[in-house]
């Protein structure tokens, strides 16, 4: 087939998380008979480069990009004088406006030919870089509740002027999609599902794990980067309540990062021996299969990929009331849904756990579970024409 459709995907980074992960996923599926896939990452770090299809064409972005992706508390933390001159210059360009003109300068250093369709894998700065180019048709991908957590608050003006240059915005909820359009006052959005890489989820439950890790009994697990975001300490405290209330079971947290000490230190404090930190695994999957609940205790979230694994895995899930989780749990043999408030969260625990006949017949039920990427990967293709 001659007459493909170029595509240039834009992300930031490739660390380890839902945007990168989503993105992997959707180059791997698309048909390269019918798409040359680019993809341009900003500052070229992370473990998910590894993870790029074969078949996509990864371009570098230039060194003024190198500190996009890192926070100034960061750079500040570490003393890192370098890194520090970098990320001023480019605060100053984005506070003054002038961004506009520095992207098209880089941008004629990174791209060589004009692209069908560019897609801001990641809104905000991608979303500007987007904008300024001359792609045919500009569109922005938006995986986050604007309303919860506004990550362009400083640069509002930019984005809102970005926004107007950018033909589709694609949203992974509803509830996504609704907040964006309220936050910068858009019209124009569609909401798409994630795709879900569902053979790997499949081919991790079926690899071998450290069997030893999952204890007899009533098991709980949770998967995710520990900050502030993913609320753990709610799921902590959730724990606590119902091992006071005499539901035995155990707690798996897989994950690492900046909360951790602080999770520690809760678990210490409270005499919860039977909570396992397993650090972070490659395959998550075969100990969320393993495990009778998945419990997802977020203060925001876009559209969670963890709790479809999850499902995928044979795992009901509980998931405060974020993002499209009501576009996931569709079927009360897939989970509960709770308000989100730490008593919710508690009082949904416990219910769970105090039924574990119900459990059982839950995990039986989703052996049948099928996620609809065929559907899903039909509406990209139609939003790419």
């Amino acid at each position: 087939m001659t007459n493909k459709t170029k595509i240039l995907f834009v992300n930031d980074e490739m660390e380890m998380g839902g945007v990168a992960r989503v993105l992997n996923t959707l180059m791997a599926n698309l048909d390269t008979n019918k798409y040359d896939i680019s993809c341009l990452i900003l500052h070229k770090t992370g473990m998910l480069v590894s993870e790029i299809p074969s078949h996509v064409h990864v371009i570098e972005g230039t060194p003024f990009f190198n500190t996009i992706d890192r926070p100034l508390i960061d750079i500040l933390n570490r003393m890192d004088l370098k890194a520090l001159a970098s990320k001023l210059r480019l605060l100053f360009y984005m506070k003054t406006g002038l961004i506009k003109k520095r992207i098209l300068h880089e941008r004629k250093k990174l791209i060589k030919e004009r692209y069908d369709v560019e897609l801001a894998a990641k809104e905000g700065f991608c979303t500007i870089f987007t904008a300024y180019g001359d792609s045919k048709k500009k569109m922005n991908w938006v995986l986050t509740d604007y309303k919860q957590n506004n990550y362009s608050k400083n640069h509002m003006k930019l984005v809102v002027k970005a926004l107007q240059r950018i033909d589709m915005n694609i949203a992974d909820s509803e509830d996504v999609l609704e907040s964006f359009k309220e936050v910068f006052g858009i019209t124009r959005g569609v909401t798409i599902h994630n795709l879900m890489d569902v053979e790997k989820v499949k081919n991790g439950v079926e690899s071998a794990y450290n069997e030893s890790v999952v204890q007899p009994g009533i098991n709980v697990i949770a998967v995710a980067r520990f900050h502030p975001q993913k609320s753990l300490e709610r799921l902590l405290y959730a724990h606590k309540a119902a091992i006071d209330k005499g539901i035995e079971h155990n707690l798996y947290l897989i994950g690492g990062g900046e909360t951790e000490p602080q999770l520690r230190q809760i678990v210490k404090e409270n005499n919860l021996n039977r909570v396992f930190f397993l650090g972070y695994k490659q395959n998550p999957y075969a100990y969320i299969a393993k495990c009778d609940l998945f419990v997802l205790s977020s203060l925001y979230e876009g559209f969670a990929t963890i709790i479809n694994e999850s499902l995928i895995a044979g795992t009901p899930v509980l998931t405060t009331r974020v993002g499209g989780v009501s576009d996931q749990i569709t079927d009360s043999n897939q989970g509960w849904i709770v308000e989100n408030t730490q008593e919710a969260l508690k009082a949904g625990y416990i219910l769970a756990l105090s039924k574990p006949e119900k459990l059982k017949e839950m995990k039986d039920s989703l052996e049948s579970y099928k996620y609809p990427n065929d559907k899903i990967l039909k509406q990209f293709e139609e939003v790419f024409k």
